[in-house]
């Protein structure tokens, strides 16, 4: 039985080193995810085409996490370890500026515990393993931006000014939404008097002269796209006269006790009766201040969401969305309750998150396995490799470019076949048009290709209208991964087009 001395030493290093923490967790995922399945789901399929090309937009989502992917895949090829490695370096990058923002104003407990309230909410600490890609990069720049305005606030220096620059404008180029974000962090700012002198010391200008060259280039593009880049966000966010405020209430509510409410109840049975404690291990005037600015902060976004609805008609809210906007919630606590930091203090908390990493990652590692318990096979459950070694036995050396009836099977064959440029297509009828609009090269080989358990409806009608000529597509049928034997096995149709 271990003694109470032993286990204050062992919390002691783990709070003494969170970056050894965040390094075993991220390289425990990025084996999970190469090791389970060769196949990719929504957001990593589109990665993986956005990133064979670099351009200034890639339609309705900022252009930043592609660039990395971008070079990762140059590094790695077009892979699955490619987008495991991006995607968990960022989540890494995350906890790190988070447990940053942190030491600002807490001690290395409570820096860990505010990166670690990251892990409790859902958007992140489970909706990013699964398919995440601008959320996960928009909360890593949200949390480096308040490090940058905590740090500039405890310490003037105009390098902060440059740091402030630097994250505003990356953070733009990874949500659009981050505008909210740094709309409602200034005004909190400018109403708290020392965080509103020091982000007017010396070398302010730095700040906004950064960032606007920073994002200069894609802010041309997106001019030039708006109707593209902005289309596909105002009908998610399903903005209606016609339809109830009570509805636009209902999911805000919905959507920010989804992306809150594990964490909430995390604390609640954490610290019990120690979150009312009036005792203060803080100095009150490193406390009023910082307590002050992420107060507002908070009202302020709870404001605007609020105006959303009621003035904008917005009636739909995801819980991703609310992510970036509440992320420094955790650090909020500290501040108001510092008794939270007390010794002896959040022996449970710190066990609910071990805990909840370690489910998280067994639940990232089992999903393959779901599909053959519900006996209802998704991406992860393809035969990637085994039907990249049929299509080799066909004939198919790799080469031109791979069309699909959907973006997902077009990049998983890319990842098999790299010297390929792939493109989904959802309409065979405007074969011509999707090959012209993603500038896939003029007169390569062609290999056309649809899945069944993602049915396209008169998809080769509408190819054998466009290539008359060609005979009729072949099929292949494989059995699904991680299913029973007695499944159903996945079944594809491809065409094979020589110039």
């Amino acid at each position: 039985m271990t003694s109470p001395t032993n286990y204050q030493d062992w919390q002691q290093k783990l709070y003494a080193k969170p970056w050894l923490c965040v390094l075993l967790l991220a390289c425990a995922h990025i084996l999970s995810r190469v090791a389970i399945s060769s196949g990719m789901k929504w957001d990593e399929s589109e990665q993986i085409l956005w990133a064979q090309t670099l351009s200034l937009g890639y339609g309705p989502q900022p252009p930043l996490y592609t660039w990395l992917q971008w070079v990762v895949c140059q590094v790695l090829g077009p892979s699955v370890l490619a987008l495991a490695v991006l995607k968990h370096g960022l989540i890494a990058l995350t906890y790190c500026l988070a447990w940053l923002a942190g030491r600002q104003l807490l001690n290395a407990k409570g820096a860990w515990w505010v990166a670690a309230g990251l892990l409790l909410m859902p958007p992140f600490g489970w909706d990013s393993l699964r398919d995440q890609t601008h959320t996960v990069m928009v909360t890593a720049m949200t949390m480096g931006l308040w490090w940058a305005v905590l740090r500039q606030v405890r310490s003037p220096q105009p390098i902060n000014f440059v740091l402030i620059g630097i994250f505003c404008a990356l953070g733009m180029l990874s949500k659009y939404s981050y505008a909210m974000l740094i709309a409602a962090l200034f005004v909190a700012s400018m109403s708290v008097g020392q965080v509103r002198s020091a982000l007017f010391a010396k070398g302010w200008w730095l700040a906004p002269v950064v960032g606007l060259l920073l994002v200069a280039p894609h802010a041309w593009w997106l001019a030039l796209h708006w109707g593209m880049a902005t289309t596909e966000t105002v009908q998610k966010m399903s903005i209606s006269a016609e339809v109830s405020h009570l509805k636009g209430l209902g999911n805000l509510g919905k959507a920010l006790i989804s992306a809150m409410g594990l964490w909430l109840i995390a604390v609640g049975l954490g610290y019990r009766s120690k979150l009312w404690a009036a005792a203060s291990s803080l100095p009150l005037p490193e406390r009023s201040w910082a307590l002050a600015l992420l107060q507002r902060y908070l009202l302020l976004v709870i404001a605007c969401l609020l105006g959303m609805v009621l003035l904008a008609d917005v009636t739909d809210f995801k819980q991703r969305w609310m992510l970036p906007l509440v992320a420094i919630a955790p650090l909020a606590l500290y501040v108001w309750r510092p008794a939270l930091l007390e010794p002896g203090a959040g022996k449970v908390f710190t066990g609910l998150v071990l805990v909840f990493a370690l489910i998280f990652l067994l639940m990232a590692t089992l999903r393959p396995w779901q599909g053959g318990r519900k006996n209802d096979p998704d991406e992860l459950n393809h035969p990637v490799k085994e039907l990249a070694a049929q299509l080799r036995s066909a004939g198919y050396d790799g080469q031109g470019v791979i069309v699909g009836s959907d973006h997902m099977i077009a990049a998983m064959l890319h990842s098999q076949f790299p010297a390929s440029y792939a493109l989904g297509c959802t309409d065979g009828h405007l074969l011509q048009q999707c090959l012209a609009q993603a500038h896939a090269p003029t007169g390569a080989p062609l290999l056309l290709i649809t899945r069944a358990d993602r049915p396209a409806p008169n998809w080769w009608d509408g190819v054998k209208a466009v290539l008359p000529q060609h005979a009729a597509p072949q099929t292949l049928s494989i059995p699904f991964e991680k299913m029973p034997a007695s499944a159903t096995p996945a079944q594809y149709q491809y065409l094979r087009v020589v110039p």
